[in-house]
């Protein structure tokens, strides 16, 4: 089937506690183990089910959020979630007491256990209502960054559109661009301000509903981290402002001269005096291009991207009315994932395609996992498929940029290790936040401003007044949308920096153990992943030292001037 054509319906709230007051009984009456695996593999069925038709109306609203029966139907399942987390709430808790609890431990792996009881601790149906209204908040956010409709030189784009004339090689154009558009977000300051402020009040008073502290226990266990804590990521931060941001403060001075510029501002993004490099070829020919190119990586992944194509799994070009930003979603049932994204003519159209086609076959991959739940791991390790996949796509990269590969490949590494202290500073500005959940819209700028002082402290606005005021965190969706979700970033480039060390020196090795961490899922925490996978771990003392010095080697015998 191709996507256009998979069945959708809504799932109805009232069929579905009928359906767990069944089972629920099932299960307490069950007296073997085989029973209640029964039980639980029929639910695992319905949670598939509601799982397929919630990611398409979420993705028919992403790729038209002008369309009102697409906004209608996300709309309807963003209602019912609460609901939907008070039903399956109950056999949770039979499950964490069941007298069968080690058969089903045997049957599915310690980690579907673990999970239920960060679950548990995560939900009561006293926060419903709370939870509705999260919702609702993060939609209108959605709304407001996605109908963006900002005037630049006659001509009126949205955020993605805007895009390309940030990396415009001439700097003026570069900082009319942005101009425009932090001017756009100076005109919509006190929404994003009032937003921002309801959703951290909202969230601090859901955790302490539930008896937390503040958000932030919260929120470790919503992203499922049941093998690590705000201590060892505090700790990983410091490692990258003491390994990290000396080199990116190199690489700043590196590109002074490449640009022949005296001195740096935000809006000079690009690494070449040339202009950044570009794909050659249409939206069509790219995709054609990487066909090729991932049958040539392996047959799984030549399978894999086939059917993409061929069942229209994907939504790549910007247009009105889409919503800005690239992600994969997956529906369960139809054991197939999606990408999405905004190609706009840049290098990112590559490093987007290639980094959501990571997730995506990773999804592919542990398409049999025996449950749901195990069909993605937790955001870090999910990371790690996505942005190890831009790295083993590196050979093909002559197929999208012709003469300019070599600048390609050193911007992309350049870039990637230049991305870990904005990485670092966004997770803890998230942790002051929610620790300081009464300080003022103004006192959250302030804390931005004297974060990017230790983190990126190269950092000039010149005079955009928007960002030199602290605001420019405010187009970072993941802090609106997913709290916590963003230190991932950092944790897994840690890791697809040592599948890029791996594949350069052993490519048949470095992919078996990357195609062994895809098709494990989500059946392990981020820590085992990583052994699985024969990887360090980025929260042990030396390997993020070690990584870099090798990336900062490489980055040594490369001289930028000559590409």
């Amino acid at each position: 089937m191709k996507y256009s054509e998979f069945p959708y319906k809504r799932i109805s709230i009232e069929t579905q506690k009928g359906l767990m007051q069944s089972w629920l009984k099932r299960f307490n009456d069950a007296e073997s183990a085989e029973e209640q695996i029964k039980v639980l593999e029929e639910v695992n069925t319905s949670i598939s089910e509601y799982s397929s038709y919630g990611a398409i109306a979420s993705l028919n609203f992403n790729r038209n959020i002008h369309d009102e029966e697409a906004k209608a139907e996300k709309e309807y399942y963003d209602s019912i979630g609460p609901d939907i987390q008070e039903i399956y709430n109950d056999l949770d808790k039979a499950i964490d007491s069941s007298k069968f609890k080690s058969e089903l431990r045997d049957k599915w792996g310690d980690t579907f256990l673990k999970s239920i009881e960060m679950d548990l601790k995560t939900f009561h149906p006293n926060i419903m209502d709370m939870m509705r209204e999260e919702t609702d908040l993060r939609n209108d956010y959605t709304k407001l960054i996605g109908g963006a409709q900002i005037e630049f030189d006659g001509e009126s784009y949205n955020l993605a559109g805007l895009g390309p004339f940030h990396k415009d090689k001439n700097r003026d154009i570069r900082k009319r661009s942005y101009a425009a558009r932090f001017d756009w977000f100076a005109e919509n300051s006190n929404k994003f301000d009032n937003l921002y402020d309801k959703l951290v009040k909202l969230r601090h008073k859901i955790a302490t509903t539930l008896g937390y502290k503040n958000f932030i226990e919260l929120g470790y266990l919503r992203m499922s981290r049941s093998d690590y804590g705000p201590e060892e990521v505090a700790k990983f931060r410091k490692q990258i402002v003491d390994y990290v941001v000396p080199i990116a403060d190199k690489l700043s001075e590196q590109k002074k001269k490449i640009l022949g510029l005296e001195h740096l501002y935000f809006y000079d993004g690009i690494n070449f005096i040339e202009g950044d490099p570009k794909p050659k070829g249409t939206p069509d020919e790219l995709v054609k291009g990487a066909q090729k190119m991932y049958h040539e990586l392996s047959p799984e992944t030549g399978e894999f991207f086939d059917i993409m194509v061929n069942e229209k799994l994907m939504d790549l070009v910007n247009r009105d009315g889409k919503m800005a930003g690239g992600f994969c979603t997956a529906f369960p049932t139809y054991e197939r994932p999606y990408i999405f994204s905004n190609f706009n003519g840049t290098d990112h159209d590559i490093t987007v395609l290639t980094h959501e086609a990571g997730h995506a076959f990773q999804c592919y991959s542990s398409r049999k996992q025996p449950l749901v739940s195990y069909l993605w791991p937790t955001m870090e390790s999910a990371e790690i498929h996505s942005m190890s996949m831009e790295f083993f796509t590196w050979p093909w990269m002559d197929t999208f940029f012709k003469e300019e590969t070599e600048r390609f490949k050193y911007k992309h590494i350049a870039g990637s290790l230049s991305f870990l202290p904005y990485g670092a500073c966004v997770d803890h500005f998230q942790h002051w936040v929610y620790e300081y959940p009464e300080a003022t819209p103004e006192d959250r700028k302030q804390k931005w401003l004297e974060l990017e002082s230790i983190y990126l402290p190269d950092r000039d606005y010149d005079d955009l007044e928007f960002p030199k005021a602290g605001g420019i965190w405010q187009g970072q969706l993941h802090i609106y949308q997913m709290p916590f979700y963003y230190i991932d970033y950092t944790l897994a480039q840690t890791c697809a920096f040592q599948f890029w060390i791996k594949n350069e020196e052993n490519h048949i090795k470095a992919w078996e153990d990357y195609y062994r961490l895809c098709k494990a899922g989500g059946s392990l925490p981020f820590t085992e992943l990583v052994k699985l996978a024969k990887l360090n771990s980025p929260f042990e003392d030396g390997c993020l030292k070690s990584v870099v010095n090798k990336v900062s080697n490489w980055l040594d015998n490369i001289d930028p001037l000559s590409l």
